[in-house]
């Protein structure tokens, strides 16, 4: 299950729906500790620690204290440290990974590995998500814009499509102005008109 791979995407979504929605039924053991395997050898340790310390945080205290049971015990797991907990499964898939079949044979822990297998691909369809959607944008951004004139298009690269949109804006700015100057003189013609009359009516 690692690296990503589009031709596993149905199985990572499998197991992420299985994470989901807590049903693990129809998973075969063996391949889900294939993947969990894969995992171990492949991933980054920061990114095996966080997710393992996650899955352990959320798992009921009488299964880590039976994985603690499971494990040899030089890796010195304390079910009351999922950081421990996190650290030993790690070491134990690197250093002894035809361990881990024996370590998950328990029912009850067999359905923990579906479970950490379930959290892991859900952590990869996101990643995996997000990657495409930084690419996206970038593809989008290197690309440019298209403006259209007059029936034809002149290509414009970012900092073009910017300093057209300044432009345009200071123009708007400057016929603002103007037309402001222009109804403060008509405003004065219109009260100077008015004084006049007034000065009429008066002599009047």
């Amino acid at each position: 299950m690692w690296p990503f791979d589009n031709n596993n995407q149905q199985a990572y979504q499998q197991y992420a729906q299985a994470y989901n929605t807590g049903n693990y039924n129809g998973f075969d053991s063996g391949q889900t500790l294939g993947h969990l395997n894969q995992f171990i050898q492949g991933a980054p340790a920061d990114l095996q620690q966080s997710l393992f310390q996650q899955h352990f945080d959320q798992m009921p205290y009488e299964h880590r204290a039976l994985l603690a049971q499971q494990m040899p015990p030089q890796y010195g797991i304390d079910p009351n440290n999922s950081w421990s907990m996190a650290q030993g499964l790690m070491r134990l898939g690197r250093e002894q990974p035809q361990l881990l079949q024996r370590v998950f044979s328990h029912p009850v822990l067999l359905g923990s590995a579906a479970v950490l297998t379930g959290l892991i691909a859900k952590h990869m369809i996101d990643n995996h998500r997000r990657e495409e959607y930084r690419e996206d944008r970038q593809e989008y951004a290197n690309n440019g814009y298209q403006q259209q004139y007059g029936g034809y298009q002149q290509p414009y690269g970012n900092q073009g499509y910017i300093q057209q949109e300044l432009n345009e804006e200071r123009r708007e700015e400057k016929e603002l102005r103007r037309e402001l100057r222009q109804e403060e003189r008509e405003l004065e013609r219109f009260e100077e008109g008015e004084h006049r009359h007034h000065h009429r009516r008066e002599d009047y």
